[in-house]
């Protein structure tokens, strides 16, 4: 496992990570500083331990709020392809299977757009 040093707030931390896994732990390290920042700059004289468990509130929100939106989408798919499905059986249509992946592509995308904004 490689060891790795990232720095949140005013401290650094050594710590291992997966094989591979060492950019994204630097971009998930970034992402836990930029929300304390943000923090401190509302809370200026608040201890970095309590800055720290509000970081952490803050993103378990954001990581929920996404897996709802998530949730959503593909329950709004799961609705949209039934319907489509019904009315093409309905007019005793079927749909071309390129013309079905292209459009759950585009669909895939859109909801991977939605989390990862999240």
């Amino acid at each position: 496992m490689p060891q790795i040093s990232i720095r949140i707030g005013s401290r650094s931390y050594d710590l291992a990570c997966g094989d591979g896994q060492e950019d994204r732990t630097h971009a998930l390290a970034a992402d836990v500083d930029a929300c304390l920042t943000e923090l401190r700059l509302q809370m200026p004289n608040a201890p970095e331990a309590k800055l720290l468990v509000f970081a952490a509130l803050m993103m378990a929100d954001r990581a929920q709020e996404a897996r709802r939106d998530t949730d959503a989408a593909r329950a709004e798919l799961a609705r949209a392809r039934a319907a489509q499905e019904e009315e093409a059986a309905s007019n005793g249509e079927t749909m071309p299977v390129e013309e079905l992946f292209s459009r759950l592509e585009t669909r895939i995308d859109s909801i991977a757009r939605k989390v990862a904004a999240a």
